[in-house]
């Protein structure tokens, strides 16, 4: 895997206000040799996932909150299930996401990747809203 998603609280993160939780594991989950297909859903919750789920991933599905502070980072595979519960408190919980593809990564799709922003099958992700953020010459 060459992407790396980096999770950033702005705001303190608990479970009262909906703190970011990960599925140990459920990296690994696949279906058919492929990824889980969670992105072709629209799940409005962490539980309704399960719907998608073996029986075996429904008795491994054990939410681990992050619980991460006011500026804190997480970082996580991006294939990892994550999510968040709606947020039962009066406080914000606001969070800033970098998602990092390694150098010469390709789309895999023709579809809207950011709002205003596609990147064509095929064609490398680079540009605006990709760009290089570390090249080895650099340190040369």
């Amino acid at each position: 895997m060459m992407h790396l998603t980096v999770h950033i609280a702005l705001d303190d993160q608990t479970v009262e206000n909906g703190a970011l939780h990960y599925i140990p594991g459920s990296h690994r989950w696949t279906r058919n040799g492929n990824p889980l297909p969670v992105t072709d859903f629209n799940f409005k919750d962490m539980e309704s996932i399960k719907t998608i789920l073996t029986e075996e991933e429904r008795a491994a599905f054990k939410p681990v909150c992050g619980n991460l502070k006011k500026g804190e980072a997480s970082f996580h595979h991006p294939l990892a299930v994550h999510g968040s519960y709606g947020n039962r408190s009066s406080t914000k919980r606001r969070a800033a996401v970098l998602n990092y593809f390694a150098d010469g990564v390709y789309s895999d799709t023709d579809e809207e990747l950011l709002k205003g922003s596609t990147v064509p099958k095929g064609q490398k992700m680079e540009g605006q809203f990709y760009p290089l953020v570390y090249d080895p010459v650099w340190a040369t």
